[in-house]
C-alpha cells in the first residue's frame, strides 16, 4: 500500500487490485481505481488492460504461489514492467525465471539498513549505489559550523562531493551549494563518495 500511496500522491494512475474487502477498502483513497478481483486470474488482468500499464507491482504476502502465477500471467499479458516482492532469494529466482523485471527484499533491505544505522549512528540516512559508492547524509560536526563549503575542501581531506545541504530547521534544500555557502547548526549534509570517507567527517 506504500508503493500505491507514494504514487498516487505524486500525481500518477493507480490501479490496485486485491480479493480482501478490507484491503481493497484502505487503498482506495490512494487510488484511482480499487478492484475486489483475484489478481491470479488472468481473464480479470486481460480486462484491465494491463498491456496498457507503464509498471505493475506484484505484494502477495508470504504467498509465494501467487505471486509467481501473477507475474507469469503479466509477462504473457505484455506487461511493460513488473516489479515483485520476494520472500527469499530461491524465491526471487523464480520470479526472474518467470519474468520478473525486478525482483525486491523490502524485510533483507530493512535488516541491512537497520544493521548499518546500530554500527554507523553517525550517519542518519544512506542509500548504497554499489560495492563502494554511497549517498549519505550526515550532521556536520561542529567544527563545521560558521565556515564555507570551500574552506573545509571537503574533497581533497575526505574524497567525497557535497551534493546537498538541509535546513532541518525550514526544511529548505540546496542542491549543489555554492563553495561560499557557510555551513549552520541545522544543517544537514548529503554526500556521495566511500562509506568510510563520509563516515571520516565525523572523526
Amino acid at each position: 500500500m506504500g508503493v500505491a500511496k507514494t504514487l498516487y500522491k505524486e500525481g500518477h494512475n493507480i490501479t490496485a487490485m486485491d480479493k480482501g474487502k478490507s484491503r481493497v477498502q484502505l487503498v482506495q483513497s490512494y487510488s484511482n481505481q480499487a478492484l475486489l478481483a483475484d489478481a491470479t486470474d488472468m481473464v480479470v488482468l486481460r480486462q484491465i488492460d494491463i498491456e496498457n500499464f507503464d509498471a505493475a507491482v506484484v505484494s502477495t504476502g508470504i504467498d509465494q504461489h501467487a505471486s509467481i502465477l501473477i507475474t507469469l500471467h503479466l509477462k504473457e499479458l505484455k506487461c511493460r514492467e513488473i516489479i515483485v516482492k520476494a520472500e527469499d532469494s530461491d524465491h526471487g529466482r523464480i520470479l526472474l525465471a518467470v519474468g520478473a523485471d525486478r525482483v525486491v527484499f523490502p524485510e533483507e533491505e530493512m535488516a541491512k539498513k537497520l544493521a548499518h544505522s546500530l554500527s554507523r549512528p553517525n550517519l542518519l540516512d544512506f542509500i548504497p549505489l554499489g560495492e563502494d559508492i554511497t549517498v549519505a547524509e550526515i550532521a556536520p560536526p561542529t567544527h563545521f559550523h560558521g565556515k564555507t563549503i570551500a574552506s573545509l575542501k571537503l574533497r581533497q581531506k575526505y574524497h567525497v562531493e557535497l551534493i546537498a545541504i538541509k535546513d532541518v530547521l525550514d526544511g529548505s534544500f540546496k542542491f549543489i551549494p555554492s563553495p561560499e555557502t557557510f555551513f549552520k547548526d541545522t544543517d544537514i549534509m548529503v554526500c556521495i563518495g566511500k562509506l568510510e570517507d563520509i563516515e571520516r567527517i565525523q572523526e
